[in-house]
């Protein structure tokens, strides 16, 4: 059923407005996702669906496959701008609730990358981005990550938010809880103890850590680490963005276990 806002004071408006907010989103344990890509992504995956808000462009010029039993509200173009976070708003909106907390339960076969304080959002969403693309086991998250749910990082996984499991407050009595199960674990680090990333064998139960941007991976993760490994810089930079060192990472871990089988 289709129901129709006029009015940026509408009820319904300033509630999915306000899931802009990190503190509304979990007060509701409702989020947004923007754009037609994400929003399809969502619907087709196991994710449950509150409601959609749509422009009457869109609605009027734009086709799409509308799932059942799910609230519409159109509204002016002027007004469905404000619920959005980029400069041009492609006219559709969902409004999801947050995946429940599940146990991570640990496969052996598969490697995964785990974020120690990561900050950015964009960073964020394109490490999610590209574990998906390599097939990762899943994206395992430290106290004091970016929310997840920000807009910001949402986006920046182009749908992948949907695709791959994520387990946020692992802290580090998870990785070591996971080194006793039999993984090793390999952290990023300009250090003279670090051997080339081609080096390692990640083809070895592994779990790839990065972390903060301005600080690296902490000395606390560093201790329990069973290798560490670094991307060569031959220029001035002195360090790589981490998206880029992670996704540098993982693709080599699915490289050498493409060359395996």
């Amino acid at each position: 059923m289709i129901q129709e806002i006029t009015s940026s004071s509408n009820a319904k408006y300033k509630y999915i407005k306000s899931l802009m907010q990190k503190k509304m989103r979990a007060k509701s344990g409702e989020f947004t996702v923007e754009g037609r890509k994400s929003v399809t992504d969502a619907i087709g995956s196991k994710s449950e669906l509150v409601m959609l808000a749509v422009s009457d462009k869109f609605l009027k010029t734009e086709e799409f496959l509308y799932p059942e039993n799910i609230p519409i509200y159109k509204m002016p173009e002027s007004i469905f701008s404000g619920l959005c976070d980029t400069e041009t708003p492609q006219g559709i909106l969902a409004v999801i609730k947050m995946k429940t907390g599940e146990a991570f339960v640990a496969d052996l076969n598969k490697f995964y990358i785990y974020c120690e304080c990561v900050k950015d959002p964009g960073n964020m969403g394109t490490i999610i981005r590209t574990a998906d693309a390599v097939g990762a086991g899943g994206v395992l998250l430290s106290c004091g990550c970016v929310d997840i749910y920000n807009p910001k990082t949402v986006r920046a996984t182009m749908g992948s938010f949907f695709n791959i499991d994520i387990y946020e407050n692992m802290n580090i009595d998870a990785l070591i809880s996971l080194k006793g199960q039999g993984f090793h674990i390999v952290s990023g680090a300009l250090t003279d103890s670090a051997v080339e990333y081609t080096d390692c064998d990640l083809t070895l139960p592994t779990i790839i850590v990065v972390g903060n941007e301005s600080n690296g991976v902490s000395k606390e993760l560093l201790d329990i680490t069973d290798t560490k490994v670094k991307i060569p810089i031959v220029g001035k930079a002195e360090s790589l963005n981490v998206s880029v060192a992670a996704a540098i990472l993982m693709y080599e871990a699915l490289r050498q276990r493409k060359n395996k089988m």
